[in-house]
C-alpha cells in the first residue's frame, strides 16, 4: 500500500529517470562526502546554516529574511522541484524539508534510503561541482507550522491535542539530561524517530502499516493536532516529515523543543527518573 502523500517520498529509480528534467533541482544536505561522489547534478547545503547562532535556544531556526537569501545564493527557486538527500539515517533532510515548507515551498521531496540507496542500486556518481543556478525564492511563511513556547503552555491537557515528544525514552523519562532539567513535557507522549525507519541495507522508511500502528499505539491519530518536539527539532523536523508522508495535515513543530522548555526554569515537567 502507498503512503498517503506518496509523492513526497522519491526512489534512486525515480531520480535517476528525472535528473535531467527542467525544474528539479537536487540538493545533497550529507554532513560529509559530497566532494567524494554525489548524485550528478547535485549541490551541496549544510544544514548547519539553517541555526540561528545568536539565538538564545540552541538550535533555532533562522529567520525568513536569511532563510530567503540563503535559498538565493543556494539557487532555490517557488517552481522547482526540490529532492533532497542525506546519508540516510540522519535528520539532516528532514530538517530542509520543514524549513522550506515553514518558509513556503509547496513541492519539496525525499529520497527515500539518501546516498546509500542510491550507492546500492549502482547508481551514476559524479565528483564534479554542480553549478549552483540563480535562485529567485521568496518566503511565505506557513505559520500555522511552528508554535512557540507560551503556545505551547496552552496545549498541555487540551482536548485534541497530542505534545509528541520523539527524542530517546530515556531523554523522555529523564535518565538522560540534556538541558538544566530532564524530563518531557506534561501530557506528552513518547515514540523515538528512528522508530518509524527499518534497515533494508539501507535505512528506508517502514511500510504504511508498520508506521500507522506505531503512531497510534501512542495516541498519534489524523483526528488530532500534533504538536512534535524533541531537544533541537532537527528530530521533530524528521517525525513532522513523517506525519506529512503519513497523510497528517494539522502538524506543527514546538521549534525550541527541549533545548528551551527544559532550559527554563518556569516550564512545567514531567519526570519519571524523579518520581
Amino acid at each position: 500500500m502507498d503512503y498517503p502523500n506518496s509523492h513526497l517520498l522519491v526512489t534512486a529509480d525515480w531520480v535517476e529517470e528525472h535528473t535531467e528534467q527542467e525544474g528539479i533541482y537536487i540538493i545533497d544536505v550529507r554532513k560529509n562526502g559530497y566532494e567524494q561522489g554525489h548524485i550528478p547534478k547535485a549541490i551541496h547545503f549544510s544544514v548547519d546554516n539553517l541555526v540561528d547562532k545568536n539565538h538564545p535556544v540552541e538550535g533555532y531556526l533562522i529567520s525568513e529574511k536569511k532563510f530567503e537569501q540563503l535559498m538565493k545564493e543556494l539557487g532555490v527557486r517557488n517552481d522547482q522541484l526540490i529532492v533532497i538527500y542525506d546519508e540516510g539515517k540522519e535528520t539532516s533532510a528532514t530538517r530542509l524539508f520543514y524549513a522550506l515548507e515553514y518558509f513556503g515551498h509547496k513541492n519539496v521531496r525525499i529520497l527515500n534510503g539518501g546516498y546509500q540507496a542510491w550507492v546500492a542500486n549502482q547508481k551514476k556518481i559524479s565528483r564534479e561541482d554542480s553549478r549552483k543556478l540563480k535562485g529567485d525564492f521568496k518566503v511565505s511563511l506557513n505559520q500555522e507550522l511552528m508554535v512557540k513556547k507560551e503556545e505551547e503552555m496552552q496545549m498541555i491537557g487540551k482536548e485534541g491535542m497530542v505534545l509528541f515528544d520523539v527524542r530517546s525514552p530515556e531523554e523522555y523519562k529523564g535518565e538522560k539530561v540534556l538541558a538544566q532539567r530532564g524530563g518531557h513535557i506534561p501530557t506528552a507522549v513518547n515514540l523515538e524517530w528512528t522508530t518509524v525507519l527499518k534497515d533494508e541495507g539501507v535505512p528506508v522508511f517502514k511500510d504504511v502499516a508498520e508506521i500507522s500502528k506505531l503512531l497510534e499505539g501512542v495516541g498519534v491519530t489524523r483526528d488530532k493536532t500534533i504538536v512534535v518536539y524533541c531537544q533541537k527539532a532537527n528530530r521533530a523536523s524528521h517525525m513532522y516529515y513523517t506525519l506529512r508522508l503519513m497523510g497528517f495535515e494539522n502538524i506543527t513543530l514546538y521549534e525550541g523543543s527541549w533545548a528551551e522548555w527544559g532550559n527554563d526554569p518556569d516550564t512545567p515537567i514531567t519526570n519519571p527518573s524523579n518520581e
